[in-house]
């Protein structure tokens, strides 16, 4: 005899077998899912990554509003001063000018000619006094305006209120956003001429500025066609636009940019007496910053120990990837070969100790931490980007390498360490060029035409200390 068991007790039982089955398979993953299941890793990742991108978006929507109505703010000032004629002044012989300067040495590259060119003062508008150079005043914003408006806000202000007080002939901006567009606004208000020096190249425009160092330019994520349109219809506004190379130059004369000249910073003609032994076979000049590409530098150190294990290295410069430097070069067991010296006041002294300069930068001018470096004698090694080709002729003054490409940097110093006499060649050929094209009087001479051309009497020539070579 059979015992029927009712549909709906045997479906219930099916289920109840069906349910324990499950959580006995389930079991590891419900006691992890106590704990720290390991589904909700990724799905925090999923969440925060997903964070992050609307984050970025947000922020390169900020950045494209911000600079679209300041690019387009600045068109319509000048548009309107265009309006006015530009009434004759009597000259005060005075240059304002703003930016931010990494470190004196670079305040002193571009700064001094400009006192040697007849003006009868500088005005530097920064946010801190840098070095005291005869004929120069610094007109800083209080630091409560910078708490307050940001720094470039600030500045902008504190470049107004000069106008207002000294009355300067030329307004002169680095870097075009902000400081340059500051300068034009100003200059425009006082019905004066502006100039805007292209110190970092066309990156300061390309893409909108996205490959630039300027953190707004960066929060556009990418490149923007209009915003790159805006930016250069503001240079071309300007009455000079000096960069520091034939590249940038072209660069811009092919966009309708006029006029434009090259005018590189200085570099003062060695005064020490050159050591008997120079004791670094590598060294880098420079911000520790992405753009510079530190770690990179010392991969090429890592690599060229391979083949002659006694090189020493210096690195000169700070900045927010110095100690990822240093815990890079420990990694690679380094530590001892290289020497991280911070930023010092007179790089000079290392550099006469050197044989070789290596920059592996992204994005360039023309450096003055490598003219300073030809100029002492070491024989550069660098990237090709931006200007320094204007420099570095391969062979000649030193080598051109593609960039990123480790292996041919590293092959490029062991030739030259391994051969004195090709070394030593290269050693004077770069100090002769860097002279030549980078000279305190060269470069001084440069601006005393440029200056001529803005304003005809802003240079006194009894007062003007130019000489050297004057080619443009």
């Amino acid at each position: 005899m059979s015992l029927r068991v009712p549909r709906h007790c045997a479906d219930a039982a099916r289920s109840a077998v069906s349910h324990r089955a499950t959580a006995t398979v389930n079991a590891p993953s419900r006691a992890r899912f106590v704990g720290a299941s390991p589904s909700w890793p990724p799905l925090a990742n999923r969440v925060r990554h997903r964070i992050r991108s609307i984050g970025g978006v947000l922020r390169g929507r900020l950045a494209f509003a911000v600079l679209a109505c300041t690019y387009l703010g600045t068109l319509l000032i000048c548009r309107m001063s265009n309006l006015i004629p530009r009434e004759r002044w009597t000259p005060t012989r005075r240059i304002a000018m703003t930016a931010t300067f990494f470190n004196s040495q670079w305040f002193v590259s571009h700064v001094l000619p400009l006192t040697l060119s007849g003006v009868s003062e500088v005005v530097v508008v920064t946010d801190r006094p840098v070095v005291a150079l005869p004929g120069v005043r610094f007109w800083c914003p209080p630091a409560w305006t910078q708490r307050v408006m940001g720094r470039a806000i600030s500045k902008g202000s504190a470049l107004l209120a000069c106008g207002l007080s000294l009355k300067p002939d030329v307004f002169v901006g680095f870097h075009l956003f902000p400081g340059a567009v500051s300068a034009l606004i100003v200059a425009r208000l006082f019905g004066r001429p502006a100039c805007y020096e292209m110190t970092g190249g066309p990156t300061e425009v390309v893409g909108g500025g996205v490959y630039a160092e300027n953190a707004l330019l960066t929060m556009l994520g990418r490149p923007s066609v209009l915003i790159e349109k805006l930016a250069l219809a503001v240079v071309r506004q300007f009455d000079l636009v000096v960069v520091r190379g034939t590249k940038a130059q072209k660069f811009l004369t092919h966009r309708g940019v006029r006029p434009v000249t090259a005018i590189t910073g200085s570099v003062a003609c060695p005064t020490e007496p050159e050591p008997s032994a120079r004791t670094y076979d590598l060294v880098f000049v420079g911000r520790l910053a992405p753009i510079k590409q530190p770690m990179q530098f010392i991969d090429i150190v890592a690599d060229v120990r391979r083949t002659l294990p006694a090189t020493r290295v210096a690195v000169v410069g700070d900045g927010p990837l110095l100690e990822p430097a240093r815990a890079h070069a420990a990694a690679l067991g380094l530590d001892k070969a290289i020497d991280f010296l911070g930023s010092i006041h007179d790089a000079h002294r290392v550099l006469i100790r050197s044989k070789l300069f290596v920059l592996t930068s992204r994005s360039e001018g023309l450096s003055i931490a490598m003219a300073e470096a030809m100029a002492a004698g070491v024989v550069p090694i660098v990237a090709d980007v931006g200007d320094l080709g204007d420099l570095v002729i391969n062979g000649v003054t030193g080598f051109l390498v593609t960039p990123d490409d480790v292996t041919e940097f590293a092959r490029r110093a062991v030739m030259l360490l391994q051969d004195e006499r090709m070394w030593a060649r290269q050693s004077q050929a770069a100090a002769a060029a860097a002279l030549r094209h980078s000279s305190v009087e060269a470069v001084t001479a440069k601006w005393i035409r440029s200056f001529s051309r803005l304003v005809p009497d802003l240079t006194n020539p009894s007062t003007a200390t130019a000489g050297g070579d004057t080619r443009g």
